[in-house]
């Protein structure tokens, strides 16, 4: 995939001197009072916005003005002769002859055609490689939009767990206070206390990271404001695998980018087959001479190339044909690791959605029950302080691997769509 890959780097190295350049708009994105971030104002601020989008755009419109450059004969050659000036007098007025001659290299017609056909899957190859930019930049706003999503969660979490934790405080304070509990008790809530506030640190690091990266990929500042996420819903899978392979074996911009490198290949392969047939070159001169006869002639003449080292021709031809293998290759290649990738994904998502509704259905109201045990158990004094940190620490993990799932299964999910789903279009 070394093609493909070289070629990406390029428009990434583009995009940042374009991104340099560009001044900045401002954002339609609301952060007004209650609003919520919406996953689709990210995508359409992300088409619309990003620098690595708008270079792979310009790449791509760059190519498609090579198309005509391919084709158009050189420009013609005009020539003032000056002949037969006698010794010592001047070429400008004395001269025997003057002509005016006008030439014309013509390339072989079926070169010029081939060349026309390069150029054309070179622009096809730069649009779908702005196909593949594009869903790779929203598969990335996907994830990072996921990410934002569980940070705010594990905060809202983090948050509920250390007001139920100094109510546990309280309640153990109080019990010590009457000869009711031990107190350790109360040194226990107060460690479990310090553990989930370090947690929370962590997490709001975590949301604020995912913030900075979704607005640099909006092409906003890095500190701009952000309003909370909005709920997730799990959307439901798509087909099975075969189906969905079958449909990116069509579809994939990547893949396709790959098929015309074997389309170009194969196009300069016979364009250096075609270098043993002669080009042309067309001239025609016009006269002035002291003789009549002579005088107001012109010539006309057509020559052509002689294709006579021939080893030259050879090699060329060689190296076209070892370039042709190496493209069909490399689409093999481009087509198992596409396979291969989506297989993962789909069994990784498929994976995650079984455990988020697993989680959703019984575990976690089974450990908020617990929970509930937990406690009128310790406040009547039937159970011990340890009983009830280890059932909400319990519910407190489950929540987070909840939410952790959905995230999880939304972000496989948009790999899957990015590998799979239709170009516009199409």
């Amino acid at each position: 995939m070394k093609t493909v890959t070289t070629a990406v780097i390029l428009i990434s190295v583009v995009c940042v001197a374009a991104g340099a350049q560009e001044q900045s708009h401002p954002s339609s994105l609301s952060v007004a009072a209650g609003a919520r971030l919406n996953l689709a104002d990210v995508l359409a601020e992300v088409r619309e916005r990003n620098p690595d989008l708008k270079a792979a755009a310009a790449v791509s419109l760059a190519y498609k003005s090579r198309i005509k450059q391919a084709y158009l004969l050189k420009d013609p050659v005009i020539e003032f002769e000056r002949m037969f000036t006698p010794s010592g007098k001047s070429f400008l007025g004395d001269a025997g002859e003057r002509n005016i001659s006008i030439s014309q290299e013509i390339d072989n017609p079926y070169k010029l055609l081939l060349r026309r056909d390069i150029a054309k899957d070179e622009y096809a190859f730069y649009s779908v490689l702005y196909e593949a930019k594009e869903r790779e930049l929203a598969a990335k706003a996907k994830a990072l939009f996921y990410e934002y999503y569980m940070a705010s969660k594990a905060e809202l979490i983090y948050n509920e767990t250390v007001d139920i934790l100094r109510g546990f405080s309280k309640i153990a304070e109080a019990k010590y206070s009457v000869g009711n509990a031990s107190q350790s008790d109360a040194i226990k809530a107060q460690v479990e206390l310090s553990r989930t506030l370090n947690m929370l640190v962590t997490v709001t690091q975590e949301k604020e990271t995912a913030k900075a990266m979704l607005n640099a990929l909006m092409d906003r500042e890095t500190l701009s404001p952000l309003p909370g996420p909005q709920e997730l819903e799990p959307s439901q899978p798509g087909a099975d695998y075969e189906k969905l392979r079958a449909g990116a074996l069509i579809s994939n911009p990547g893949l396709k980018a790959y098929s015309f490198k074997v389309s170009q290949a194969e196009r300069r392969l016979t364009l250096s087959k075609a270098d043993y047939l002669p080009d042309f070159m067309l001239l025609y001169r016009k006269r002035k001479a002291p003789g009549q006869e002579m005088n107001n002639t012109y010539d006309v003449s057509l020559g052509l190339t002689v294709p006579l080292w021939f080893s030259k021709q050879k090699e060329l031809v060689r190296e076209a044909g070892a370039d042709k293998e190496m493209a069909y290759a490399e689409y093999r290649a481009a087509r198992n690791e596409l396979s291969s990738s989506l297989r993962e994904a789909d069994i990784k998502a498929r994976s995650s959605l079984r455990l988020l509704d697993l989680y959703r259905g019984s575990v976690i109201p089974q450990a908020e029950e617990a929970l509930k045990i937990a406690q009128s158990g310790y406040q009547a004094e039937k159970t011990d302080f340890m009983d009830l940190l280890d059932a909400q620490r319990t519910l407190l993990d489950f929540r987070m691997d909840y939410y952790r799932y959905v995230a999880d299964y939304q972000t496989w999910l948009a790999r899957v769509e990015q590998l799979t789903a239709p170009l516009p279009g199409d």
